[in-house]
């Protein structure tokens, strides 16, 4: 009997060794207060945790692949049964890649997203409070979930010498053309990172299109100095197929900060319709306290035009696992 039990524990842990090949286990924490609206909305606690799992393994011929699931994204109750359901994107996104080449699909961020940097350049939020006031160009406007699509993106890129190539496709209505709309968003970017004297230097231009609504056409410049100050600008043209909806144009400009264990990153946008302006500025300000827990401020102020302006907040504590 004991022979059996032994044999049996074996055979299960020589299992369980064997599941844990190729497959990482990460995690995120955090605590501390916000406010999401000092116009509408009082300070509140915050706390979150989310899980990920990162798979990755090798074919005989050299080709890679892997995937990768958030958690909190699968288990969204706000959309039940995304995860179980193969042609809805519930947080997972798959790639292959040889060489130079990688094909991405799922939760992934087209083309245009994917190569044109932002202007948060030093530092994180609790609350993203930097990247989600009104002067804030995130690069996804015509990414995951736009006019009705389902969030599933497939993306090929090709890296050579310091530049990358991408392009992109999302299926509107599964493939279906949805009139006034169009039935697929197609993206395109070329990017280059590389070093410039003592300067890491990161550029991109990008163009994105849903066929009878919008498309998008920008460009971004990043700069990372050995003193650990970076600065950028980006713009932005989103040009509408819808007729009296006019053209509209964005700027924006970063600035970070890296020392020791302090970062700290500023920048600023503004959006112009014919005119009409929108704008906004968001601080991030983080100090890393060592072993995957750091203290995290965030600020962000958004100035709207025919509207109150307003503003949000938040302060705590953010642990990796």
């Amino acid at each position: 009997m004991k022979k059996i039990l032994f044999a049996t524990t074996a055979l299960v842990a020589t299992a369980g060794a064997a599941s844990a090949q190729g497959v990482e286990l990460s995690g995120m924490a955090e605590m501390g207060i916000f406010n999401p609206s000092t116009e509408n909305a009082e300070t509140q606690f915050l706390t979150d945790l989310d899980i990920t799992f990162t798979m990755s393994g090798e074919a005989d011929n050299g080709l890679t692949f892997g995937a990768t699931i958030d958690l909190d994204e699968a288990a969204d109750r706000t959309n039940v049964g995304l995860f179980e359901s193969d042609g809805v994107q519930g947080g997972e996104n798959m790639f292959v890649s040889y060489g130079g080449a990688t094909l991405t699909m799922g939760d992934t961020d087209g083309a245009y997203d994917a190569i044109v940097p932002e202007m948060a350049l030093a530092g994180s939020t609790l609350t993203d409070d930097e990247t989600t006031h009104a002067g804030f160009n995130d690069g996804s406007f015509l990414d995951g979930g736009v006019a009705g699509s389902d969030g599933q993106i497939a993306r090929f890129d090709y890296a050579w010498n310091g530049f990358t190539f991408a392009l992109s496709a999302e299926q509107v209505a599964n493939g279906a053309d949805v009139p006034g709309v169009g039935d697929t968003i197609w993206g395109v970017g070329v990017g280059y990172t590389g070093m410039v004297s003592t300067v890491e230097m990161t550029a991109g231009l990008g163009y994105q299109e849903l066929d009878d609504f919008y498309s998008e056409t920008g460009v971004g410049v990043t700069a990372a100095f050995t003193n650990g100050l970076s600065v950028g600008a980006t713009y932005t043209k989103f040009d509408p197929d819808i007729s009296g909806v006019d053209e509209t144009d964005h700027v924006g400009l970063g600035v970070g900060y890296e020392m020791n264990a302090l970062a700290v990153g500023v920048n600023w946008g503004k959006y112009d319709t014919d005119g009409t302006e929108t704008s906004g500025w968001g601080l991030a300000a983080e100090y890393d306290l060592g072993g995957g827990l750091a203290a995290k401020l965030g600020y962000g102020s958004s100035d709207f035009a025919g509207a109150p302006d307003d503003d949000s907040w938040s302060l705590g504590l953010a642990m990796s696992f």
